[in-house]
């Protein structure tokens, strides 16, 4: 992480990332690298408190001279781009993946793509910038964004996401993640990218093929009949763009030319539940085998776990501001931070099990960093790392993170299942589910 806390210090983060050309030049009592890590600190309570709060811990001598308004926080605010995040964000999974020490799946970096909605202020300008849902009220609008993640399932990473019109399309959305992912990437990289039901299409089949990304999908049930008329469990489709259907695709903004072919392995698996899931893939049966296709498809749950994290441990929907500027400092700030804890997660159960043996007397054979404890730890142990300027202060401050995270350990209890619960909560946060912050 220490390329992250670098780039945070450099000029030219702050070049970039500055709205006007003369913002950030003259010194003030928060300037552009504090005001950086006060928003990855996630202020989620009074910006006042928040401000005093952050002054008082990181910069004791400034607070003791002079104040610090939340207005004065919120003009500072409007010089700074959200881009800030993203570009941190994009150094930290440069640093990541260099030296080609991740985990993977058959040879695959093993990536899901999904988009979930996001709850904003609800006021008329998040409602022109993002769209907005109804409910049964006539004219009573919501404020609804969609974002989209592409997420490392086996390293616990979002490699891009991106915060939308509640309106946008997925598939354009993923497009814009994957572009951005191969932006990234110095060195090839073989990534196979499962998607939920929402996503194939011949288009999009196709654009996938063309960027040379290997994909596994589910099928919906209206799906083309040449895949869903297959009967044996693996088997390779082609299917012909025809006139009526290059028609069909073209009046949904879609241009396929006519006679197009297009090539697919289709695999069923048979559930427990007695049902039968279609999956689409373009990875051949001799770099994927069938048996190791039929768990692959389930990998998925992992981002359905981040998103989880995202919304109920890290708390992304709850917003410092209700200008837009300000939803996306928040939104990229708050993803960045969730790969920073996901880093720190990885290391200090790599250091407990090299080092640590006191689970070897515990009931359940495997355990992991309780989650709540890494993220209500992280808001204030991050920081201090960040505006650590020396180099051996930092690393102690991080040796003794990790074996704070060690001593807070909740075990791994793997064959459950329960019954999906659809009925509505009436809150969101309920007593039974401690706030990690």
């Amino acid at each position: 992480m220490g390329h992250v806390f670098s780039k945070m210090r450099s000029d030219e983060l702050k070049e970039k990332t500055k709205k006007n050309e003369k913002d950030f030049q003259r010194n003030r009592k928060i300037g552009f690298f504090p005001l950086v890590a006060l928003i990855l600190r996630m202020v989620r309570k009074s910006t006042q408190l928040e401000l005093d709060e952050f002054r008082e811990m990181f910069m004791p001598e400034e607070a003791a001279k002079t104040t610090y308004t939340k207005q004065s926080f919120s003009e500072a605010r409007q010089k700074l781009l959200p881009d800030a995040f993203t570009l941190l964000n994009d150094e930290l999974i440069q640093a990541y993946y260099e030296d080609g020490d991740f985990k993977t799946y058959q040879g695959f970096r093993l990536l899901a793509m999904d988009g979930s909605v996001i709850e904003l202020p609800n006021t008329k300008e998040t409602q022109e910038n993002y769209g907005y849902t109804t409910t049964y009220k006539v004219g009573f609008r919501i404020a609804r964004a969609l974002s989209s993640h592409l997420y490392d399932v086996e390293n616990k990473l979002v490699l891009s996401t991106c915060l939308s019109r509640y309106d946008d399309n997925e598939r354009d959305l993923a497009k814009r993640n994957i572009e951005h992912m191969l932006r990234l990437e110095s060195a090839p990289v073989r990534n196979l990218i499962l998607f939920d039901r929402g996503y194939p299409s011949a288009d999009f089949m196709l654009y996938l093929q063309e960027k040379g990304i290997s994909y596994l999908m589910r099928a919906q049930g209206s799906f083309y009949k040449e895949i869903m008329n297959t009967t044996l469990p693996d088997e390779i489709v082609t299917i012909e763009i025809t006139k009526a259907r290059a028609k069909e695709l073209t009046k949904q903004g879609k241009s396929i030319a006519a006679g197009t072919i297009l090539q697919v392995r289709v695999i069923k698996v048979e559930l427990s539940t007695g049902e039968t899931e279609t999956l689409l893939t373009n990875v051949g049966a001799n770099e994927l085998g069938y048996e190791a296709c039929k768990p692959l498809y389930f990998k998925r749950w992992g981002i359905e776990t981040r998103f989880d994290d995202l919304k109920h441990k890290f708390e992304i929907e709850n917003f410092s501001g209700q200008k837009p500027q300000l939803i996306e400092q928040d939104f990229y700030a708050t993803v960045l931070l969730s790969n920073m804890a996901s880093i720190m997660e990885q290391e200090a159960k790599q250091t407990q099990m090299k080092e640590n043996k006191r689970t070897e007397q515990l009931k359940y054979t495997e355990y992991r960093i309780n989650k709540n404890i890494l993220v209500g730890k992280l808001r204030n142990r991050f920081i201090e790392m960040v505006l650590e300027e020396d180099d051996a202060r930092r690393d102690e401050l991080h040796e003794r993170f990790l074996v704070e995270l060690q001593r807070n350990i909740v075990p791994v209890v793997t064959g459950r299942s329960f019954k999906r619960d659809k009925q509505t909560k009436a809150n969101k946060f309920t007593k039974t589910k401690r706030r990690g912050l």
